[in-house]
């Protein structure tokens, strides 16, 4: 039962937030501090009251009880010398002795309420009444000449004196008893407010060390942690203020949200702008689609009416023109809509040497129209993969056309087909282009894969888009190297799943 109630006592602790924590543990501390010098004051005020006014009381009961006996003893040898003398003066101061000793005892009876002081005191008197009418006695007794009469109960009074004194001697130690039993009580009140003090001293130390064990764990601990950060060795040294350390940590964290915010706001204006202009390329390759329909039946009516036609030279120059112009525009139109909508790859095992051997035999008079040499570099046929031939031979076309039109005036074209392996790729196939033209200039190698960026005047600037996605959605990828004046070469690159597994990531 105690276990379940400590447990329910800790579950009920911990659901409290860290600041009720502290204002638990400030506020216990507190009451603490001032309750125990309040009941501190109050308790040594009250004894102090309790020991001054007892003391007070029992100190005059004492004195009162002292006189008592100065009283009684001032009586002591009246009688002798009234017997002595025969002087009648002795017996007037016997009695004034008697005024004051009787006056004494009323005196103390009206001062004490204890029950055995009470007593004693009853005993007392009447003892001092037995004492007092024996001693008249024998004072009678001298008055009438009977001296040996007198002599004899004059020593039996004595005795009664000593027995009253001896009952005196009793009631001042009554007093005496009760004063040291006072101190005693006194002692024990002053010793219990130490002991009340200890324990407050006890008490407020653990609530100071629970206090400090929760500023430190909970409040200065995190935060240290907090101010340190990823760069805990640099925060490190800075730390020893860690508000100030934290304060700089919510500063850089809100540089951080801004620059956030800012580029979340850029992200969203590049979406939008990429949003428009997805759908300018479906209009625009909606309006082309339009475009190229109207364009093949002019096409074919222009070849017809040419057949049909008796034209002069100056016409069919006319005529040549408006068909080459015609096929420039039927050439970008179809490019765009390739590039726009490419077609779904239709793969089969084919080998990259029966793709070049097929591209080279397509572009064979237009290499020599370009007056433009071929050299292959093969060791042996490339092992298949699993392409489209017909969307690798476009892209082998484009290649070979665009060396070809960058050699203005002619020149060579070295094609050489590798196998290798490269780090974290595995096993490849490989096929370079190079020419002898002027090359690329470096700053614009960046931009040749660009759509529509072109450097040449009739040009669609979609001819290298076009090949580097057929190489990307064949999972492989293209490069170009391009030395200052000594040509460009491109380099197509396959995995070669034959030998393994493909380890590009």
């Amino acid at each position: 039962m105690t276990d379940a109630k400590t447990a329910f006592g800790l579950a009920a602790l911990s659901r409290l937030g860290l600041r009720a924590r502290v204002y638990l543990l400030l506020g216990s501390l507190l009451a603490v501090n001032m309750t125990g010098p309040v009941i501190m004051i109050w308790y040594a005020a009250m004894a102090r009251d309790l020991y001054t006014a007892t003391a007070d009381k029992d100190l005059a009961a004492l004195t009162a009880a002292h006189e008592l006996e100065n009283a009684l003893l001032n009586q002591k040898g009246y009688a002798t010398y009234y017997y002595l003398s025969h002087d009648a003066s002795w017996l007037g101061k016997l009695d004034e002795s008697r005024r004051n000793f009787s006056q004494w005892l009323e005196r103390i009876r009206q001062q004490v309420d204890a029950p055995e002081a009470i007593q004693l005191l009853d005993a007392i008197t009447r003892a001092y009444k037995k004492y007092a009418d024996a001693k008249d006695n024998v004072i009678d007794l001298y008055q009438q000449g009977r001296i040996e009469a007198a002599k004899d109960q004059h020593w039996e009074v004595r005795d009664e004196f000593d027995d009253l004194r001896d009952l005196c001697e009793r009631f001042k130690d009554f007093f005496r008893n009760r004063m040291r039993r006072t101190g005693r009580i006194y002692l024990e009140r002053t010793d219990m407010v130490m002991g009340v003090a200890v324990i407050g001293v006890a008490i407020n130390a653990s609530l100071g060390f629970f206090l400090a064990y929760v500023l430190v764990s909970q409040i200065l601990d995190p935060i240290r942690r907090l101010a340190r950060g990823e760069r805990s060795k640099e925060a490190l040294a800075g730390v020893s203020n860690e508000v100030k350390a934290i304060g700089q940590k919510f500063r850089d964290l809100e540089k951080d949200v801004d620059q956030a915010h800012l580029d979340l706001e850029q992200s969203r204006g590049h979406l939008m702008q990429s949003e428009k202009l997805a759908m300018a390329g479906r209009l625009a390759a909606g309006v082309a689609h339009t475009i190229r329909n109207p364009l093949t039946s002019v096409k074919m009516r222009l070849f017809s009416l040419e057949r049909g036609l008796k034209l002069d030279p100056t016409q069919k120059e006319d005529f040549e023109v408006i068909a080459e112009e015609i096929g420039h525009i039927d050439t970008i139109v179809r490019n765009f809509l390739e590039f726009a909508r490419p077609p779904k790859l239709t793969a089969q095992p084919v080998s990259l040497s029966d793709v070049v051997d097929t591209t080279l035999t397509l572009l064979k008079h237009r290499l020599e129209s370009y007056n433009v040499t071929v050299t292959l570099d093969r060791v042996r046929p490339l092992p298949p993969i699993n392409a489209d031939p017909d969307q690798l031979k476009e892209a082998l076309v484009n290649l070979v056309l665009n060396a070809c039109e960058a050699m203005i005036e002619g020149g060579e074209i070295h094609i050489r087909e590798e196998v290798g392996v490269l780090d974290s790729y595995g096993h490849i196939l490989a096929v370079r282009i190079s020419d002898s033209g002027p090359g690329i200039p470096q700053a614009l190698i960046e931009n040749i894969f660009q759509p529509f960026f072109t450097t040449k005047g009739e040009g669609s600037g979609l001819g290298l888009p076009i090949v580097k996605r057929i190489v990307e959605e064949h999972g492989g990828w293209i490069t170009v190297q391009s030395p200052e004046s000594k040509g460009a070469t491109f380099t197509m690159v396959f995995p070669y799943e034959g030998a393994g597994e493909w380890n590009r990531s």
